[in-house]
């Protein structure tokens, strides 16, 4: 139907998403992911569960000499990603592949080869389905759990590179466990969606072939309480700029 999707402004309209009008819709969780990675020039940086291109499309906004190949596994959102990276011009720097995370070996995306793997992996558990298929394969933890998707991206950072994942605050214990002592300088980051409530989100950063401590940074307030957005998620969000600390 022709009305079914929505061709959508992000960071301040630098980019342009078509998603959905049902189903599977690209979140803040993306921009904030794209906004914490720190690429340099000439790097190469991998989105693994790419969806609609969001993530890479706001990295490559920001960061104008990387490039940013992505895995989807749902050949529906294969093709709306790479639809996306022609709307907005990036086919020189920016590709999404049709493939599993799991499998052994996938063409042209070697293993250890990454500066940056980024990952806004599936975050329902198991049994909470949803009705559509598309956005239940994209959001809920399913076929492969949240352990293993962490060490499947594992395997394409290369020596001394740089993972990043945002997911659920109350994952952290988990995703911690799974990340120690395979990274180091690990940097954790909360989202707290409304000021004075609980992080409903943290972002995790590490880095492969070091051993420095672990780093709970002031995190990011997106909401004060009384429902205006941020000065720093303002910042983020409409003028695609980068989450440091």
């Amino acid at each position: 139907m022709e009305n079914s999707f929505t061709t959508d402004d992000f960071l301040g309209g630098k980019i342009k998403l078509r998603q959905p009008v049902k189903g599977y819709r690209a979140t803040s969780d993306a921009v904030l992911l794209a906004a914490a990675a720190d690429p340099q020039p000439r790097q190469k940086i991998l989105d693994v569960g790419a969806g609609t291109a969001a993530i890479g499309l706001c990295l490559a906004a920001r960061c104008p000499d990387i490039t940013i190949d992505g895995i989807e596994i749902q050949p529906e959102m294969a093709g709306l990603a790479e639809e996306n990276i022609r709307l907005n011009n990036l086919s020189h720097r920016v590709h999404v592949a049709l493939a599993d995370i799991r499998a052994k070996k996938i063409d042209g995306l070697p293993t250890g080869s990454f500066d940056w793997v980024v990952s806004n992996p599936p975050f329902i558990l198991e049994n909470q389905p949803s009705p559509d298929k598309i956005r239940d394969v994209a959001h809920r933890e399913s076929g492969c759990p949240l352990n293993e998707w962490i060490t499947h991206c594992l395997r394409y950072v290369a020596a001394r590179g740089y993972f990043a994942l945002i997911n659920r605050a109350d994952r952290l214990p988990e995703i911690m466990s799974v990340l120690y002592g395979r990274l180091g300088a690990l940097k954790i980051i909360p989202v707290w969606t409304k000021e004075g409530e609980p992080a409903k989100r943290v972002i995790i950063i590490g880095r492969k072939g070091v051993r420095s401590s672990a780093v709970l940074t002031p995190g990011i307030i997106l909401m004060h309480d009384d429902g205006t957005r941020s000065k720093a998620a303002e910042e983020i969000m409409r003028q695609g700029k980068a989450l440091t600390f």
